[in-house]
């Protein structure tokens, strides 16, 4: 195992670039600290433990035409407050236990707000690139048997590491690095093809990419829990739910439909319920309104104005005047 200490943003950063690609540190806590392991390396794959203070990290288009890479690459959030995850156009909520998978031959973002621990698995890409499918897309891969079979190969892997005679890998940035040799160099590539069609499986189990087998009503289920997760980004829209879903946003209008709404009211109604929530609450009472509806996702005051009213019948300020006359003693 190789482990590594950082005290700054910048050391982070080259680390980051040294282990991984060429990325840029965008932003990082004041008193910054981080730590990396590599438990387990091998030419299919290597796999990292990371704890980070909070930071933000992007790897741009200048940086993808400046340094080639391709590997992909599966960031696996263990510990921490919900980071931010954009790729491929689609800026995702990445909570504890989420996974997603990352091309590093196109642009990404991650932002962590409180200090996390994560797993990182970096794939070869001519023995993962049966995944290429799946990137971007974030799965929960923590629960379920698939996932407790993938954490113990994984396991598998970093005590074959640990308790293998390991040959040392030729000179250059990530230098000291070792690969298993003999039988357990045959063991360790078993492991990591086995790895790679385990995550294949968990993510086509899940159902977001099944939903035309599994019908409209788990369809529904899906985007209304997408959308309850992504009300507040104010990039949210109908052809973002289809994007996710992986379907035309004409089915995603009919599957909305069927249950008597659409994708842009029901939206608007999470976004308009949890505004409420905050407008009754004492501790947003002296919150301007048009910072509430900031919150929630709206993009100016007019827009959320409207929309409130539409829902309840009176403008937001009215409601929160209404809602602290009837009860007194908030």
């Amino acid at each position: 195992m190789l482990e590594y200490d950082v005290q700054s943003a910048d050391a982070w950063e080259a680390l980051c670039i040294e282990r991984f690609q060429l990325c840029r540190v965008d932003w990082a806590a004041s008193s910054f600290v981080a730590n990396l392991q590599t438990t387990a390396s091998i030419p299919q794959l290597s796999l990292h433990v990371l704890t980070a203070d909070p930071f933000g990290v992007s790897r741009t288009p200048i940086d993808v035409r400046q340094h080639d890479s391709d590997d992909l690459m599966l960031v696996i959030h263990d510990l921490g407050s919900p980071g931010q995850v954009e790729h491929r156009d689609t800026r995702s909520e990445l909570r504890p236990g989420d996974a997603v998978l990352i091309d590093t031959r196109r642009p990404y973002t991650f932002d962590y707000t409180t200090p996390i621990q994560q797993t990182v698995l970096k794939l070869n890409r001519s023995s993962a690139g049966r995944l290429d499918a799946a990137v971007g897309r974030v799965i929960h891969s923590a629960e379920g048997p698939l996932g407790r079979v993938f954490r113990k190969i994984l396991d598998e892997l970093v005590d074959l590491s640990s308790t293998s005679r390991l040959q040392a890998e030729p000179s250059g940035p990530a230098a000291g690095r070792g690969v298993p040799t003999g039988g357990n160099g045959i063991e360790a590539a078993s492991l990591a093809a086995a790895a790679v069609d385990i995550l294949a499986a968990i993510y086509n189990a899940d159902p977001s990419l099944n939903n035309r087998l599994l019908g409209r009503e788990a369809l529904m289920k899906t985007a209304k829990d997408f959308v309850r997760s992504r009300f507040r980004d104010p990039q949210l829209s109908p052809a973002l739910i289809a994007q996710y879903l992986r379907i035309s946003p004409r089915l995603v209008a009919q599957v909305f439909a069927d249950s008597g709404t659409s994708p842009a009211a029901f939206i608007r109604e999470e976004r308009v319920q949890e505004a409420a929530g905050l407008l009754r609450s004492p501790a947003h009472r002296d919150a301007a309104i048009f910072d509430i509806g900031l919150r929630v996702g709206f993009a100016d005051a007019t827009t959320f104005t409207r929309a409130f009213k539409r829902v309840y019948g009176t403008a937001p300020s009215e409601f929160r005047a209404q809602e602290a006359a009837g009860f007194p003693g908030r």
